[in-house]
């Protein structure tokens, strides 16, 4: 399995970047994992049209993207899927869905991180509004043993808890369209 990023929504709605990724030699399924900040619903919305405009004979495609992720089998393609997280309907990112993998036990320091967070704002801290879970979750792993893993080790090590039943849809989505 091979992940890549677009560095963003937009490189990867460029005209033909998926029908061509769709087209790579051996590609079995391509999963489209995109953060939902903002407007979730919106974004679905781009990718859809994106999806019936840049491939032919795409499956038909739901208004609203399905609670449990999308899976489609166009004609001659290997499976296509799509993710928006956190969840397909909140607004965020990859780490809010990965705060909710945060073991219950551990709750009480994330809320330690949390207000050192905010106290971090509060003194000149300069991250985007919109990427304070990015600095809590960040926060939290530094004080893990051992500190400072990125978010894969975290979950590869279960500092992140990956069979909470939180990631149970995404999970399933995953192992559905990769065939693990």
């Amino acid at each position: 399995m091979n992940i890549e990023s677009t560095d963003g929504i937009e490189n990867l709605l460029k005209p033909h970047i998926v029908s061509a990724e769709l087209k790579s030699s051996g590609l079995e399924a391509l999963g489209l994992l995109v953060d939902g900040n903002g407007n979730p619903a919106k974004l679905w919305k781009r990718i859809r049209q994106h999806c019936m405009e840049d491939i032919p004979d795409i499956p038909e495609t739901p208004e609203e993207i399905p609670v449990n992720g999308l899976h489609l089998n166009p004609p001659g393609l290997p499976r296509l899927g799509v993710w928006i997280m956190p969840d397909n309907r909140k607004s965020g990112m990859l780490e809010n869905f990965l705060i909710d993998l945060i073991p219950h036990e551990s709750r009480g320091l994330l809320d330690f991180a949390r207000r050192s967070v905010e106290l971090a704002e509060k003194k000149g801290a300069t991250f985007k509004r919109n990427h304070r879970p990015k600095a809590e979750i960040y926060t939290w792993l530094a004080w893990q043993n051992p500190p400072g893993k990125q978010l894969h080790e975290a979950v590869n090590f279960e500092i992140l808890d990956p069979m909470n039943q939180s990631s149970a849809p995404f999970v399933k989505w995953f192992r559905s369209l990769f065939e693990v």
